[in-house]
Parts: structure tokens; sequence; C-alpha cells
């Protein structure tokens, strides 16, 4: 079969590998659709913590299941199922987490192989495109809840991209009044359409005032200095994106902002993957507001065409890009 393999750090290419068999517990799946997000484009360029190479990439999938020809997307983990987390419902946080597309060979393939308990059923009206979203969007979703995000609440998102913007929808649908900043010209005309469907404003230039919220999705620590400043006293800042940019001349900025998170009693959380259940509530998100999230998605494209993808994602002015089987 044909499948996007990451050799190593900054190798990458279309190839043909065998065909994956699945193990106990396992299905094997046609994938009909793989978003591509930056965290891709990140193993590509960087590597991660998680990464195990070489490695098929992928965890935003839509696929059918070759034994009974249903569609599903796939919750990406394989977590031990008797942790106190998994036993709590927060088997996101289990510290025996397996990832597709990190730990083992993910869905940027014709075919690949996944768990049965990780399966979740796509609603029949939603196409393979939209559907493919339910990943990030539930992750969004968990970043809703560990903020505490309440109906009413100003919520600034720092960063403008897919993920900020597929955030915006969850708060907005979550019922509190979500603003995203974006210092990127190019980024903010890129979701024109969006912003002038959705009413959800992408600024360069925050106004006067506070949030009781902020939430980064974007990997920068001036990301975090933004958010920390603009938040109300007594607000919740959540970390969503791990940061990437660390460099030792804002040291003393950082002192700056822990400093200030000290003196006004600010709280910080974080959120990091997502839930079997907030990804059945992403895809009824998604049902719902299809027509938005169908303005995420920039292109699609045949596999053939993911590594250039990768690159165009890497240097940060793109929307989402999902390519798309037969």
């Amino acid at each position: 079969m044909k499948a996007l393999l990451l050799e190593d750090i900054g190798k990458i290419g279309v190839g043909e590998v065998p065909e994956p068999v699945p193990g106990q517990g396992q299905v094997l799946l046609k994938i009909k659709a793989a978003a591509i997000c930056r965290t891709d484009a990140k193993m590509w360029k960087m590597g991660h913590r998680d990464l195990v190479l070489p490695r098929i990439l992928g965890h935003e999938i839509c696929a059918v299941r070759t034994d009974d020809g249903k569609r599903h997307v796939v919750w990406p983990g394989t977590s031990c199922g008797k942790c106190e987390y998994c036993n709590s419902g927060l088997e996101n946080l289990c510290g025996d987490m397996k990832i597709m597309g990190f730990h083992s060979d993910g869905g940027m393939a014709e075919f690949a192989v996944a768990s049965e308990a990780a399966l979740i059923e796509v609603p029949e009206g939603l196409s393979d495109g939209l559907a493919s979203l339910a990943e990030p969007v539930a992750c969004t979703m968990n970043a809703v809840k560990m903020g505490k995000v309440q109906p009413g609440q100003k919520v600034l998102i720092i960063g403008g991209g897919p993920v900020g913007l597929m955030m915006a929808l969850a708060i907005k649908g979550s019922g509190a009044d979500p603003t995203v900043s974006e210092i990127n010209p190019e980024k903010r005309e890129l979701s024109r359409s969006f912003q002038e469907k959705t009413g959800i404003p992408v600024k360069g230039e925050l106004p006067e005032g506070g949030y009781h919220v902020a939430i980064n999705a974007a990997p920068s620590l001036a990301a975090f200095q933004t958010g920390i400043k603009k938040l109300l006293t007594g607000g919740t800042f959540c970390i969503f994106s791990g940061f990437t940019d660390v460099k030792d001349e804002i040291a003393k900025e950082i002192v700056n902002v822990l400093n200030e998170i000290h003196y006004r009693q600010l709280k910080i959380t974080s959120a990091y993957g997502c839930t079997r259940d907030q990804m059945r509530s992403a895809l009824e998100l998604i049902e719902k507001r299809a027509d938005d999230f169908s303005l995420l998605i920039q292109k699609t494209l045949v596999l053939e065409e993911a590594p250039d993808a990768l690159s165009e994602i890497w240097n940060g002015n793109a929307l989402r890009h999902v390519i798309e089987f037969e």
C-alpha cells in the first residue's frame, strides 16, 4: 500500500509499505480522509517526545472498517484501561498512553489498524473530510472544560490558525464569547470568510478590557505573556499548545509573567489530548455547524502532495489540509 513515511527527522516521502495486519482487538481500516496538523509538521521538522521512528504519520482520520463497511473516526490513543485516570474518564492522562501516528503507525496511508474500542461511528450526513477534524475539535473541547469556560464569559484565544478557529467555534458553542488574537496579517486575511460567516473576530490588536479565560493556540511564550496580561483579575489561563520557541533573551519576561500570576492570584490550567466522549461530542458539534467548519479546510490533497503540504503548514500560513483517499 502507499503511505507517507517519516524515516527520520527531516526525511519524509510517499512509498510502498506492507499492508498492516490487525492484532488482537484491532480492526483493519481503509482510510477515507486524514487531516494534516502542525504537530505532524513538527514531527517532520523537529521530532517529538512521543515519536518512535520510522513512522507513518496521521492521527486525525476518518476511515471505513474493511469487515462491515461502516465509517468511523479514531480516538488515536491506546490507554491501559485500568489506572486511576482511565477508571475516572481521564484516559488521555494515562501514564502508559500510546498514540497512533506517534508510537504506532497512523492514517496517512491507504490502510491502518486501530483498536476496536477506539472507533467512533460517523453520522451518515457528515463528509469524510469534516469528520477527520473530530480529534482536534475534541482537544479544543478539552481546553474549554479545563479552562472552566462558562456561558457569557469573554475568552481570548491567542493564535488564529485552524485549531484556534476550531476552539473559537467550541467556545461559541458553549455560550461564551470568543475573540481570537493573531499577529500575522496574512493569517488574519486567510480566515476572512470564516470571520464573516461566524461573527468571530480575529484581531491583530486587542481592544481595551480583559478576559475571563485565555487559551494559547500558538507555541510562542509571547502568547503566554499576552494571555496573562489580558486576563481579568481572578481569571484563568489554559495552556493548550506546547511552547517551542524558548530563547534566553525572554527569560526576564518569563519572570515578569510569573510575578504577575503571583500578585494577581491568577489561575493556570492546561489541556492535553482528549477523551472518547469528547470526540463523540466533537462529531455532534461538527455536524451541527458543518458549514462553519468547512471553511477551515483550505485544501484537499492526494497523498503524494502531503510532503509539500507539511512544509506549507510548518511555515504557518495555512488552514487545514486534508488528504482524501478513493
